[in-house]
């Protein structure tokens, strides 16, 4: 399951920037393709995260499952605002605050899934 999940993150961030480079060079019909493609591989992260999440909070050996929450929220936070800046670059705006906590977000999440999750 988990390589699933990772498959599905790492094709989310690949289409990810490639739609928001072609919503940037207006490639409409393109740009909204990936989009939806990408939003399909939401459900599919969704999908394989919260199955991954219930198997760890059932687990009686895994004593602090704090890290395991905090890591499934800041994944829905990267996936929302994966969502917010693709929404807000097609409607030709852009808000830097959204991609510096896109960053950090991100850079939690692969902090907790490999380094503190392993």
């Amino acid at each position: 399951m988990i390589h699933a999940h990772v498959t599905s993150w790492f094709l989310a961030l690949v289409l990810f920037f490639v739609a928001y480079m072609l919503y940037k060079k207006n490639a409409g019909k393109k740009s909204k393709i990936l989009h939806m493609i990408l939003r399909v591989l939401y459900v599919a992260i969704l999908a394989t995260g919260g199955h991954m999440l219930a198997n760890y909070l059932t687990d009686p050996g895994i004593v602090n499952q704090g890290p395991i929450i905090i890591k499934g929220i800041l994944g829905l936070v990267v996936i929302g605002l994966m969502e917010i800046i693709l929404v807000q670059r097609k409607r030709g705006e852009g808000r830097l605050l959204n991609w510096v906590f896109f960053w950090l977000s991100l850079l939690l999440v692969l902090f907790y899934g490999y380094a503190v999750l392993g």
